[in-house]
């Protein structure tokens, strides 16, 4: 940021959505019901999947405070990222294909270079269903897509009808 021009023509803010793992009689277990910050409720059925918990509370967070038109989340999400992308490339979801497009054209640009994971709610949220909760943190199925589905769970905390564009940028 410190390489940008002092007067920027838009707001940018950044969220920081940090998570550790930790073990202690605080630590969250599975089966345990959590409310986030989205207002939905979320089963966790893996305690390794922390990461999503608090980046879908930060765009939350976002929407709700911030207005934005754009959001764009970065993040070491899953180990699958290396199974779809492999190690030189980023994983890229995005609510429009114009922000694939844009997301796609910047990492070839910069040289961080991103490829697309599938974008298909109708057919991967229901790896999210819990009978619990609004939604499980962690898919049923883990050879279905599970770097597309921890996208889309991040993805199902913004607010109905958000008209902005979001990029989630797996790592």
């Amino acid at each position: 940021l410190a390489a940008l021009p002092e007067a920027l023509p838009l707001d940018l803010h950044c969220v920081l959505c940090v998570a550790e793992n930790a073990i202690g009689p605080d630590a969250q277990r599975n089966d345990d019901v959590v409310t986030m910050y989205s207002g939905k409720t979320v089963e966790i059925t893996n305690t390794d999947a922390e990461g999503r918990l608090v980046l879908a509370d930060g765009i939350a967070y976002a929407c709700r405070h911030l207005s934005p038109k754009v959001i764009v989340d970065l993040a070491t999400l899953t180990g699958a990222q290396k199974q779809v992308t492999g190690a030189l490339f980023a994983g890229v979801m995005a609510n429009t294909e114009q922000a694939e497009a844009l997301a796609v054209a910047a990492g070839k640009y910069s040289g961080d270079v991103v490829y697309p994971y599938v974008f298909c709610p109708e057919l991967h949220m229901r790896e999210l269903d819990s009978e619990v909760a609004d939604m499980r943190n962690s898919t049923l199925n883990p050879n279905n897509a599970p770097a597309s589905v921890a996208g889309l769970f991040i993805h199902s905390h913004l607010p109905t009808g958000f008209a902005g564009q979001w990029v989630h940028v797996d790592m």
